[in-house]
């Protein structure tokens, strides 16, 4: 059996494959991710193969920042931001090939959750490597601790054993992307996403800034989030 085959023409990848996105660095991304997609087409990797690549360059990436320089702290960053276009590629092969499974998506779930905390811990041990201060190893674990928990207190429908409560849970929305203000701060600070605020501090060598603002940022997120759940469950049992 052979590995390589025919790939299709770009033109022809974006047509059959195209999804709108959300925002401008998004469809950026995306409009990137067609020429690695069209290179992994020439092979037989499937789809989750091609996010278990992006996972582990993300891993790899960020175990660049324990060198302890700002030069490789901000190569780390680079690299890192840089496979998430590969996690926009898995998706345009799955739906050239309509090939959709359930571990694609539990897959790209369980690389984010992984690499996001390992990274930050892992910048936080090389900016305390330079800057000769372990403050910024625990900023690095309180900012992983803060994204794990922000996704662990998302309400989840599986909770409720009542039907009437598991869909009333389920009509919640938790952030709304159609309020400009949000969006434009998710952009402004998603950490996978290239050019992004961390992006442009580890280009000018102030990534301990960045460290102690995504702190703050992300405890804010986690203090909006509780409220708004709370919020949405006294709305809804009134």
């Amino acid at each position: 059996m052979r590995f390589f085959q025919k790939s299709p023409a770009l033109s022809e990848l974006r047509e059959k494959t195209f999804v709108k996105r959300g925002d401008l660095i998004y469809t950026f991304i995306d409009w990137l991710a067609y020429f690695p997609a069209k290179l992994f087409l020439f092979t037989k990797l499937t789809a989750n193969q091609v996010t278990i690549i992006w996972i582990m360059g993300q891993l790899l990436s960020s175990l660049i920042a324990l060198l302890g320089t700002k030069d490789y702290i901000f190569l780390s960053i680079f690299l890192f931001q840089s496979f998430f276009i590969l996690d926009c590629t898995d998706g345009i092969i799955a739906r050239y090939r309509k090939n959709f499974t359930l571990n694609g998506i539990y897959l790209d779930y369980v690389g984010h959750y992984i690499s996001n905390p390992f990274f930050f811990i892992c910048v936080g041990i090389g900016v305390a490597r330079y800057t000769q201060d372990i403050i910024y190893v625990l900023i690095g674990i309180l900012i992983s601790f803060m994204f794990l928990l922000n996704k662990a207190i998302t309400i989840n429908p599986l909770w409720f054993s009542n039907a009437s409560q598991r869909e009333k849970v389920s009509n919640f929305s938790i952030v709304n992307p159609h309020k400009s203000v949000k969006k434009a701060i998710f952009v402004l600070f998603r950490v996978e996403y290239l050019f992004n605020i961390f992006f442009w501090l580890g280009l000018f060598g102030f990534v301990h800034y960045g460290l102690i603002l995504y702190l703050f940022i992300f405890s804010l997120e986690l203090g909006r989030k509780m409220f708004n759940q709370f919020r949405q469950n006294m709305r809804a049992n009134s």
